[in-house]
């Protein structure tokens, strides 16, 4: 039986990038009801290969969790034969299971660190009234990256502007393509989360696009070249350069930082979260809330 106070489930992806989980836990965890962390229990990543996660990563992560909010998950997600976005989207919906119904469900990668997370927090328990009949009123909630593409000794080169979105809350948890939710209606928020992503030494980012759900998607090689080559005398000409869909990356800014600690806390002080509202309008609104409450099936 569900707790009734399980209104914000938080689920990660533990793999090779397990040592950033660590800068995401401290935004998320006083604000969670429940936290899953899950992760292969063979070692493999979806491409097959090896990734073994020391034994004192789950140390630490225990001794964070001080109100015992953490549960653990393993299960073998890699399959021979499977490509690697196949088995991302399998593992993120074999994760939703073990989540449970109900609640608000965020999905949330181990290099990704919600700032403000307690309003965002604040905003899901007031529209919880679309838990009660989620098949009735499904809906997903993007929010925008602020990705870290390279860092340097002085700081990090970041996607600009902040539009990148990001597929992070569902009330119906069935995923299709990574964490790209089946039910096609959702709303986008004024909310930005930092993503560490390509901002990695040069071996991570080499391990990164070899094992991660896009390493068949374009050619990753080239790709890699590119980064790898990226400087402070460059970065003017990263104009519309994502692999995928180029204009979901205008251009590079360079924002000053020791680290990623660093980064986050000015962030949070040059880019203060004002109030999340939902976007609709008001006649919208009212029809949304009323549908949720007089569902009868």
């Amino acid at each position: 039986m569900r707790c009734k106070q399980d209104i914000i489930k938080v689920g990660y992806l533990l793999s090779y990038d397990y040592k950033y989980i660590f800068n995401s836990l401290r935004q998320v965890y006083e604000y969670s009801d429940k936290i899953y962390i899950c992760y292969d229990q063979d070692g493999k990543t979806w491409a097959g290969n090896d990734c073994t996660i020391p034994e004192e990563v789950f140390d630490t992560i225990k001794e964070l969790d001080s109100q015992n909010k953490i549960i653990f998950y393993s299960d073998r997600f890699y399959l021979e034969g499977k490509t690697a976005i196949e088995l991302d989207t399998r593992q993120r919906n074999m994760l939703a299971e073990k989540m449970g119904k109900g609640g608000w469900h965020l999905q949330i990668d181990s290099d990704e660190y919600p700032v403000h997370f307690e309003k965002l927090v604040s905003f899901l328990k007031k529209h919880q009234y679309l838990l009660k009949n989620p098949h009735k009123t499904p809906v997903n909630f993007f929010v925008s990256f602020v990705t870290l593409f390279k860092q340097t000794p002085d700081g990090f080169f970041v996607i600009s502007p902040y539009t990148e979105a990001c597929f992070l809350i569902t009330n119906v948890p069935r995923y299709v393509n990574a964490r790209l939710p089946e039910n096609p209606y959702y709303l986008r928020l004024n909310f930005n989360i930092i993503h560490q992503s390509w901002a990695r030494s040069k071996d991570e980012i080499y391990q990164k696009i070899h094992n991660w759900g896009h390493n068949n998607d374009f050619d990753i090689d080239e790709f890699f070249n590119k980064w790898n080559n990226l400087n402070a005398e460059n970065y003017g000409d990263f104009k519309d350069f994502h692999p995928l869909a180029p204009d979901h990356w205008k251009e590079l800014q360079f924002i000053k930082a020791e680290n990623t600690e660093e980064f986050i806390t000015n962030f949070e002080v040059s880019y203060p979260q004002t109030e999340i509202r939902i976007p609709l309008k008001l006649k919208k609104r009212i029809k949304l809330y009323l549908k949720s409450l007089f569902y009868l099936n």
